[in-house]
């Protein structure tokens, strides 16, 4: 009588194998994608630094005029700041309330034809792979004193 055989088949170890070869794939696959998106997320993260940088630049000068400039943070990353009058924002007399006191009660002294808004953008980028580039691009409105000049 003929003992039963014990142990896998060359052909259940093949299956097997192939089963394991597709989870490892898939496993080192998982851990790329995350590289990548850990890399990128690291640029993102600079660019917004840079640009709210730029933007607080730009609310600090002490009088605004439209007009763009542009350059280079460094070898990976250039930025653009538009700064254009805004009328449509102003067709209504301004209304106190927000900021501190000091704006509060420059804007409700000042005569509305003497305010202008400005529409102010601040944008960086940088380059990615496959010929693309990413931008974080950062907008807002500030009220000023129309310049004399």
């Amino acid at each position: 009588m003929r003992r039963a055989a014990r142990g896998f088949t060359l052909l259940e170890v093949a299956i097997a194998m192939a089963i394991l070869g597709v989870g490892v794939v898939t496993v080192l696959e998982l851990f790329s994608a995350g590289l990548r998106m850990e890399g990128n997320a690291g640029f993102r993260a600079r660019a917004v630094v840079y640009a709210r940088g730029l933007l607080d630049q730009t609310l600090a000068l002490p009088e605004m005029r439209a007009g763009s400039d542009r350059g280079r943070f460094d070898e990976t990353f250039t930025w653009e700041v538009v700064v254009r009058e805004a009328p449509e924002f102003t067709d209504q007399a301004p209304t106190g309330g927000l900021g501190t006191k000091q704006k509060d009660m420059a804007v409700k002294n000042a005569n509305p034809s003497d305010l202008v808004m400005y529409d102010i953008e601040v944008s960086v980028s940088w380059p990615q792979a496959g010929n693309r580039e990413g931008v974080y691009a950062i907008r807002t409105l500030r009220l000023a004193q129309k310049n004399q000049s």
